[in-house]
């Protein structure tokens, strides 16, 4: 910390009077830095692996929606790639939580369509949003790598064996299921399931949306933070994870809302609607796969470093039963989408 806190001081040019720790992330560490001035700023600490620079990747992200005139996010002061730091304003508010009212709905809607009519403009941004999906069979491949990589844990542990007992269970034949009922749901709408959607129709996508990463300050106003994984992806799969994400608690009032005004204010969202029942459902079952991942040791050692300190068998016994519950929904609900008209 005493280091981060040196580095910081570099990165802003003036002393710090007060810097402590500020937020538990997944996959970083966040600090609140204070200088004589008043002045606030969030220091986020990444950690960057051969696979992922969240730091470039977030940095550069937020830097090139404020040149092209996006509000509601944090200002890109300064990064430190060395030492895999970057410093943001600090936002002053407190988390959305469960509390969310129709105004903040709204709010998520509008900055999805002042991203979609960006997306419209053909910007300078190249790279696609991580594990960005433009057929279903992408996802379909995705789900399957993550599957195989759950299955081939051989650890013999209480909460392993439970693992392997769920995905062998519920969760594999589960994913059948919804396989074989995308691929038929897909031909009766006459779409492809490995033909990619058309550029125009992609978005630039934050790719973990939602008021899981969301402050509202004092006034009112949402602001939307975390672009680790931002790029271009389908419509289609932003809607699905903001429907889907753990981490949010939304009534199903709420939810058929947000789809609606998507799906009817989206420059191509009649589209968007004839794939989001598929969508949603595959991506149900990665979003259960997702939840397994602490059983994987990399994405335990993320949580280490964020700050996650509890006990091993806590945390997997803890994110299995949320998969459980997950997979127990979606076994109800997948052959009729939930949140449509």
């Amino acid at each position: 910390m005493d280091n981060c806190k040196k580095w910081a001081e570099a990165l802003i040019g003036k002393p710090i009077v007060a810097f402590d720790r500020a937020a538990a992330g997944r996959n970083s560490r966040v600090f609140r830095a204070r200088t004589a001035d008043g002045a606030a700023y969030a220091l986020k600490q990444y950690l960057v692996t051969p696979e992922r620079n969240g730091l470039e990747t977030e940095f550069s992200a937020l830097q090139f929606l404020h040149t092209n005139g996006i509000g509601k996010i944090p200002r890109a002061i300064a990064c430190d790639r060395t030492h895999h730091l970057a410093v943001y304003d600090f936002i002053e508010g407190a988390p959305v939580g469960d509390a969310v009212a129709p105004n903040d709905l709204d709010a998520a809607v509008e900055f999805v369509l002042v991203l979609d009519r960006l997306s419209q403009s053909n910007p300078a941004w190249k790279t696609n949003a991580a594990e960005a999906c433009f057929a279903l069979n992408d996802a379909i491949e995705n789900i399957n790598a993550r599957l195989r990589r759950l299955t081939s844990l051989r650890e013999d542990s209480p909460p392993f064996c439970e693992l392997r007992a769920f995905l062998e269970t519920d969760l594999l034949p589960l994913f059948d299921g919804i396989v074989q009922w995308a691929t038929e749901s897909a031909a009766r709408e006459g779409l492809s399931m490995n033909s990619p959607i058309e550029t125009s129709e992609r978005i630039l996508s934050p790719s973990d949306f939602g008021f899981h990463n969301a402050l509202r300050r004092t006034d009112g106003e949402i602001v939307f933070f975390d672009f680790e994984f931002f790029g271009w992806d389908d419509p289609a799969k932003l809607i699905s994870d903001f429907l889907l994400h753990p981490g949010m608690s939304l009534d199903d009032d709420r939810r058929k809302r947000f789809v609606k005004r998507l799906c009817s204010e989206l420059r191509n969202g009649h589209s968007v609607a004839k794939r989001l029942p598929m969508a949603y459902s595959l991506f149900a079952v990665k979003w259960c796969a997702i939840l397994l991942n602490e059983f994987i040791p990399e994405h335990l050692a993320r949580r280490r470093f964020a700050g996650d300190s509890r006990d091993e068998k806590a945390i997997l016994s803890g994110q299995l039963d949320k998969a459980r519950r997950m997979a127990g929904q979606i076994a109800n609900t997948y052959r009729d989408f939930p949140y449509g008209d």
